[in-house]
């Protein structure tokens, strides 16, 4: 990112990325992969915006913390060839679409909203996969050995170095990173205030409205305004068909208080995406690369890129 002479940013704009569980490519190469998605998705679009993100790759910026969380990185080669079919397929085939809307698929899906419902219940119903998928998530939720509060540390340290920078702040949260995303703007209102506020926060395949997820949240034992974050302008959630993390799709619903609250401008949620990413272990509508290529949110981020630099240069 270009600076001036004072440190502060000469673009006026960063997208920041929080990946969710599993362990990633190393750092530099998987934000290049997603970067290189999402200028696909932009290009599609927004050729202007596209150039834009293409010509300076620090406009993207990663915050890396699976490596903290497993000690181990995924070997890229995997997801090239899922990546490359995303890049020449700008739709899912029909046979995408069944295997999505398939009998095996809509079980696992209520079995998951049981075992969300019903804990003790979900125990029983889990997989060895999700059971894992749990623990994980038990294990940031609950702190141990620190890995929380160090996770959230990186993201707090990406946001503070481009509100230091004088940038407007796209937050991109997938998966669990969305919840360590909120988790770390609601600290940063009420714990370790700061300065700051994100312009625009996007949350893909999102568990945030789980039962699971919102007995552990960062203020959810508080009231009023001291519940939410107080540092969010506008709020857009994107839930693909079939995607069972995002279990509870919609996220307006749960964060109304937020809004009747006037903490937040707006909260819209995009439920019928299609996610078509194929992995080393076939279809996968969780896949953050799968999200950043959908057409509807490299409109929002194309339109978000524009009228940021304007505004910066006006």
């Amino acid at each position: 990112m270009r600076e001036g002479g004072d440190g502060r940013d000469l673009t006026g704009a960063r997208i920041i990325f929080v990946p969710g569980l599993k362990p990633k490519p190393p750092p530099d190469i998987y934000e290049q992969q997603l970067r290189r998605v999402l200028v696909a998705a932009l290009e599609r679009v927004r050729p202007g915006a596209a150039h834009a993100l293409a010509a300076d790759a620090r406009l993207f910026q990663l915050v890396s913390w699976t490596y903290l969380f497993y000690g181990t990185y995924r070997d890229i080669t995997l997801d090239l060839p899922g990546i490359e079919r995303l890049l020449v397929h700008e739709a899912p085939t029909e046979a995408d679409r069944r295997a999505v809307d398939s009998w095996p698929r809509r079980v696992a899906r209520l079995s998951h909203m049981i075992g969300d419902a019903v804990p003790l219940l979900g125990r029983w119903f889990a997989d060895p996969a999700i059971r894992a998928q749990m623990h994980d998530a038990n294990r940031y939720s609950r702190n141990r050995d620190g890995i929380g509060t160090a996770i959230r540390a990186r993201v707090r340290g990406a946001l503070e170095e481009a509100w230091g920078a004088g940038a407007e702040v796209l937050l991109i949260g997938h998966s669990l990173g969305s919840v360590i995303a909120y988790d770390t703007l609601w600290e940063l209102s009420h714990v370790e205030p700061a300065g700051g506020r994100v312009d625009l926060f996007v949350t893909m395949g999102s568990p945030l409205a789980t039962h699971f997820v919102r007995r552990r949240l960062g203020g959810c034992g508080e009231t009023g305004a001291a519940k939410y974050p107080t540092n969010i302008r506008r709020w857009v959630n994107f839930a693909a068909k079939g995607d069972t993390t995002a279990l509870q799709p919609r996220l307006a619903p749960h964060f109304q208080e937020m809004l009747d609250l006037g903490l937040v401008e707006s909260i819209d949620d995009y439920v019928d995406l299609e996610n078509f990413f194929h992995a080393d272990v076939g279809l996968n509508v969780h896949e953050a690369y799968g999200y950043l290529a959908q057409p509807r949110l490299g409109e929002l981020v194309a339109d978000w890129l524009e009228s940021t630099m304007r505004r910066f240069l006006s």
